[in-house]
């Protein structure tokens, strides 16, 4: 398993573990739900750009738990057709300000990651003022867990 595999099974893992928190702990908290659909509607924003499609735009707006236990179930198969491809391939997008750039496959999987780390952090620094105890969705963690 190549470390790009590794992080992209943590970010899926970790994403699921949230959304699980979500739907189990709090299933109406306006602030989690934005940003774990945030973390997803970003994920899909990327897909499009690689497979060339127009890109949504609205990645702020919250979307009930259903739906977003739905949209991570077709991102874990979209992660991993990805992974199947060439990851050098480079992918010429237009971010949201209009900038237009190029980066290889792999580079968008990486960013993607570190992306949703960095809110997931956000979501549980929120639960933690908010009296919560989430599970740690630290990569180290995940690794130990899954016996990696």
């Amino acid at each position: 398993m190549t470390q790009l595999q590794r992080l992209v099974d943590h970010c899926v893992w970790a994403n699921q573990v949230w959304i699980s928190f979500i739907r189990e702990n709090c299933p109406t908290d306006e602030y989690l739900l934005k940003m774990m659909t945030h973390i997803l509607l970003g994920e899909q924003a990327w897909f499009q750009q690689i497979e060339g499609v127009e890109v949504k735009r609205e990645i702020w707006t919250p979307k009930p738990i259903t739906e977003l236990q739905e949209i991570h179930r077709q991102h874990t198969g979209r992660y991993s057709a990805l992974l199947q491809q060439d990851l050098g391939r480079i992918i010429a997008y237009q971010r949201f300000s209009g900038d237009r750039y190029q980066s290889p496959i792999s580079d968008i999987l990486t960013h993607l990651c570190l992306h949703g780390t960095h809110h997931r952090g956000q979501m549980a620094t929120y639960a933690a003022r908010n009296g919560m105890s989430v599970t740690n969705t630290d990569f180290i963690n995940y690794c130990r867990s899954n016996n990696l």
